[in-house]
């Protein structure tokens, strides 16, 4: 290494391996100090101008890289076998110091998320033989790091500019089961993605998504690649471009970072009709939550009904009551597919909806309208059916007869 243009040099191989060569050193573009080597057998890296160099191999093949390039804020490895491999996001390394693993913890300061809508051209999958490349990590990548000493959950919130919570992820956060027919091999799905509170460097890629809405069912897209996942409708909405706050909550402390989220260079939808576009898919997944909300009080009162209905006719009984009885129980279980196809018709809107960033038209939105009725009246039937089940009960304690304990 030399500082003046050659007159003298200074040896920087400590850390590299002696029986490797070095083809190829670069320096990065935005951190001063910050190099990458290409070795016959990997990439190293260093954070003091070529004094330390420590192993970035990570996923990488032990191939020779002839070639480094640092493009944009991505590290580009080209090796012997003509392969072109992309480190995502170098920012840590840029932002990485002494200082910051010495701390409990330390949240990176992200770099531009771009919200991007994945293809919506859902042919049939790729077979898992044919050879693929694979996407950078979609929406915004934070990045963190906890100390040895971190004890308890680890949550991240994520704030609107104005301070508005629009998303809560923790570390207890258990998976959701979603309720979705799996019609595929289970190779085709990812594990859920959770946020890790152990100690050490961590990774977590966030949507760019409110929560995703409860339904009572979800559908698996044909939008699938094998080994990375087969995504289910329907999702969250998008948020809004603009400036956010992510924080993170690790052992009773917090750490701030802005995050800046732009629009799709290639959409000019203006702010107004973006604004339109949430507004209208945060209803339709309200009245999701709604018809969801409903089915868990209806299906466990249609199956008391159906084991008692089993019951009386077993023991015969009361053929007045037992009438009672399969009365409600049917009138429960067309409540129920009334919900099911309400819900449906909600997830597709929602689908429909958040597949471009465009403002709803009439059509959908008196679709919606339709539907958001339907669900009025669909709960309505359901008030009335648990009126009859509370007579109903009364009967059935004469009757010796467990109480169908429906809840709203």
């Amino acid at each position: 290494r030399t500082h003046d243009y050659g007159k003298t040099w200074t040896e920087i191989d400590t850390g590299l391996p002696p029986d490797q060569d070095v083809p190829v050193v670069r320096a990065d573009t935005a951190r001063s100090g910050l190099l990458y080597a290409g070795t016959s057998q990997g990439v190293y890296v260093s954070l003091d101008d070529g004094d330390h160099w420590q192993s970035l191999k990570l996923n990488l093949p032990n191939a020779r890289v002839n070639d480094l390039l640092v493009h944009g804020d991505d590290l580009i490895a080209a090796t012997q076998g003509r392969a072109l491999w992309v480190l995502d996001d170098v920012t840590p390394l840029r932002q990485l110091s002494a200082a910051v693993l010495e701390a409990p913890a330390h949240l990176f300061a992200p770099e531009v998320a771009w919200r991007v809508h994945p293809d919506n051209n859902k042919d049939t999958p790729l077979p898992p033989e044919t050879p693929q490349g694979q996407n950078p990590p979609a929406g915004a990548i934070i990045d963190y790091w906890l100390g040895k000493g971190t004890k308890g959950p680890v949550t991240l919130g994520i704030y609107s500019f104005t301070g508005q919570l629009v998303r809560t992820i923790s570390s207890e956060e258990a998976p959701r089961h979603l309720r979705a027919e799996r019609y595929f091999a289970k190779k085709w799905l990812r594990p859920a993605q959770q946020l890790s509170a152990a100690p050490g460097m961590h990774r977590f890629v966030w949507n760019l998504r409110y929560a995703r809405p409860h339904a009572i069912s979800y559908e698996y897209s044909m939008e699938a690649v094998f080994g990375e996942d087969t995504p289910p409708s329907v999702d969250g909405p998008f948020v809004l471009p603009g400036i956010y706050s992510i924080v993170l909550t690790a052992d009773g402390q917090q750490y701030r970072a802005p995050l800046v989220v732009h629009l799709d260079p290639r959409v000019h939808t203006s702010n107004e009709d973006l604004r339109a576009l949430l507004t209208y898919s945060q209803s339709l997944c309200a009245a999701l939550e709604r018809a969801d909300t409903l089915y868990k009080g209806e299906k466990p009162a249609r199956e008391q009904l159906e084991a008692l209905a089993a019951r009386l006719l077993a023991r015969g009984g009361d053929p007045e009551l037992l009438r009672a009885v399969e009365k409600l129980r049917d009138a429960t279980a067309a409540h129920i597919k009334d919900l099911k196809r309400i819900s449906g018709r909600l997830s597709s809107l929602e689908a429909d909806a958040e597949s471009a960033d465009l403002a709803p038209t009439p059509v959908e939105q008196q679709v919606s309208d339709r539907q958001s009725k339907a669900l009025d009246q669909a709960a309505s039937a359901w008030r009335d059916s648990q009126a009859a089940i509370g007579k109903l009960n009364v009967r059935l304690k004469r009757a010796g007869l467990p109480a169908v304990g429906a809840r709203s």
